[in-house]
């Protein structure tokens, strides 16, 4: 049974298949105000689109898949060779994008905004990157650690965490 990893709306599509479908329409004849109208319609259909990423821990396979209403579709391909599961904190600042007024002391008044997160990735075998498979904010640290042991058991490796000396696991 494969386990399904990560799953989230297919980002561009939104975006680009409402104007594929409208101009496609107007080359095809139809007129305008009809082809805006099933454009706009076809912007719900897009939110049943999901994309994610499944692990086959049985067949050692793993695959990006594309699904909706039920069916799912991608081709499976074989896993590397995994050696580990490595659970990490990794942290990212987002500058303020306000711009800084008549009366800011620049730098010194700098509001910027911590991203905080842990992450989980497959260490594969003879590689210096590996495949990550998941993220959890910093609040869900415990759900992320229960996840990382379970899968590193299922998949029969050691769970290796890389944690600053201040986060409890």
């Amino acid at each position: 049974m494969p386990i399904r990893l990560t799953r989230g709306p297919v980002a561009g599509l939104a975006f680009v298949a409402p104007l594929v479908v409208f101009f496609l329409l107007l080359l095809l004849g139809c007129k305008p105000v009809l082809a805006a109208g099933i454009a706009l319609a076809s912007i719900g259909a897009t939110w049943l689109v999901q994309s994610g990423m499944e692990l086959d821990l049985v067949q050692k396979t793993q695959r990006t898949y594309y699904s909706a209403i039920g069916y799912s579709l991608g081709r499976w391909k074989p896993l590397p060779p995994i050696v580990g599961i490595t659970l990490k904190y990794f942290s990212s600042i987002q500058p303020n994008t306000t711009p800084s007024s008549r009366s800011s002391w620049g730098i010194w008044n700098d509001a910027s905004q911590r991203n905080e997160e842990i992450i989980i990735m497959l260490s594969v075998a003879h590689s210096s990157t590996g495949i990550v498979i998941k993220t959890f904010p910093l609040s869900e640290l415990q759900e992320a650690t229960i996840f990382a042991k379970d899968l590193a058991e299922q998949l029969g490796v050691l769970l290796n965490v890389y944690l600053p000396a201040d986060i409890n696991s």
